[in-house]
């Protein structure tokens, strides 16, 4: 087996008792080099509102920001820092196209997912009929891995806007609201708890708006899972 990020040979050593188990896990897609340079979250030290990572639990000043000028509940809960190896991976599957790439995270992440057990229903941030276009797939769905999507969530955008990747963080913060819930769609959200995913948190722009339209149509709680923050 060859990583999927640098391309070596992955060596492993398998015991008598792991080759006589009727059910085998996951074969690893990384190696063990690769796997070091991805940084997990310490929760003991990470923002309780967003998850970004930082030297206490105190909330962190975008978050006092957004709390200020929020009246809904929404908090984001986060695996991986947004770092330079994460930048570096987001940008071979995502812009580059590179979707066996999904398998690098999909099982670590459909597992930090189940931890939210308490929510009626998952909901993948969907993209636009432009990015289905160019890139082929949506990208969330991907590192969800065997975990069902509840397609209630929609979204349009113009044409020629900017995709937020290209967008400076202060036109970000100003993008509009471009989702939307379909009307056959409004009793199923009635009353629920949502989990939201998404690959990654930077400004909480595009997560937010997707909850406010969520509690907009009825939801009782929106949370959300990203991959990273």
């Amino acid at each position: 087996m060859q990583c999927l990020i640098c391309h070596s040979m992955i060596r492993l050593s398998w015991t008598l008792s792991y080759l006589m188990m009727p059910q085998r896990s996951k074969t690893e897609t990384i190696c063990m080099a690769c796997q070091k340079t991805f940084h997990e979250i310490d929760e003991a030290s990470a923002c309780p509102k967003c998850g970004r990572q930082q030297e206490s639990q105190n909330v962190c000043k975008d978050c006092q920001k957004w709390q200020a000028n929020g009246s809904y509940y929404y908090i984001n809960h986060a695996l991986y820092q947004y770092d330079e190896a994460m930048k570096a991976y987001m940008h071979a599957y995502k812009f580059q196209g590179d979707y066996q790439l999904r398998h690098v995270f999909d099982t670590k992440f459909s597992q930090f997912i189940k931890k939210f057990a308490v929510f009626d229903l998952i909901v993948a941030l969907p993209i636009d009929k432009t990015t289905w276009t160019t890139r082929g797939f949506n990208q969330v769905l991907g590192l969800m891995g065997d975990l069902s999507n509840n397609e209630v969530l929609y979204m349009k955008r113009d044409r020629d806007e900017k995709r937020q990747s290209q967008k400076k963080r202060n036109e970000r913060l100003q993008t509009g609201n471009h989702f939307y819930v379909d009307v056959e769609c409004r009793q199923q959200i009635e009353n629920k708890k949502i989990l939201l995913i998404d690959d990654v948190y930077t400004t909480g722009r595009t997560l937010r708006h997707a909850a406010e339209t969520l509690y907009r149509q009825g939801s009782d709680r929106v949370e959300s899972v990203t991959l990273c923050r």
